[in-house]
């Protein structure tokens, strides 16, 4: 890959889980098939015009540039929907509550794994 490549279609499942949108919600605001945003999603289509981007971009309520950047999280391909909800909900609270929650998460998760070993 190289250094000037957008994964538009990292981007646009970004944009579409922040905001808590199903692929559906997306095709069906933006006048284009369930279908292709799943191709565009999963990394299997890399061609887009720049009106259908354009129609994404007004069903996500956000900016053209804003899928033209690459400073979202990538998540790794194993990685839950839930798992990336919490992650984008955790990073979308003040740093305050961010800290709150994520220390209540880690103390549930280690006694868990304490009641496992036991």
């Amino acid at each position: 890959m190289s250094a000037n490549y957008i994964d538009v279609g990292q981007a646009i499942k970004f944009y579409r889980k922040e905001r808590g949108l199903t692929q559906e919600q997306v095709a069906e605001k933006s006048n284009l098939s369930v279908k292709y945003i799943s191709l565009l999603e999963n990394g299997s289509s890399k061609n887009i015009s720049i009106q259908k981007l354009s129609n994404i971009a007004t069903a996500l309520d956000v900016s053209l540039a804003s899928l033209l950047t690459t400073n979202k999280p990538q998540f790794s391909d194993n990685s839950t929907p839930y798992t990336e909800l919490l992650f984008l909900k955790l990073q979308n609270l003040p740093i305050e509550e961010a800290e709150e929650f994520s220390k209540v998460f880690l103390d549930l998760f280690r006694s868990l794994e304490n009641f496992n070993k036991n």
